[in-house]
């Protein structure tokens, strides 16, 4: 290579390291976020299963006294 190619490479290889540099900052960035996701579904689905057992439990209470109250009506 003649001297007036290589500092148009140079400044090429340059550019696409600072772009592979962003490329793994970015791709880090990412990789926490999905973390952080990931965290907060686990956190959303143990409430979740929470609450539908409290449903379920509220469900089989109001059962019992609707039961309760057929049972008692004088009809």
């Amino acid at each position: 290579m003649n001297d007036k190619q290589t500092p148009p490479l140079r400044d090429e290889i340059e550019g696409l390291a600072r772009q592979v540099e962003h490329l793994i900052e970015t791709c880090g960035d990412l990789r926490s976020q999905n973390e952080e996701l990931r965290a907060a579904e686990e956190q959303v689905t143990r409430e979740k299963e929470e609450l539908v057992g409290r449903n379920r439990e509220a469900k089989r209470r109001i059962d019992l006294v609707v039961d309760r109250l057929r049972g008692a009506d004088p009809s």
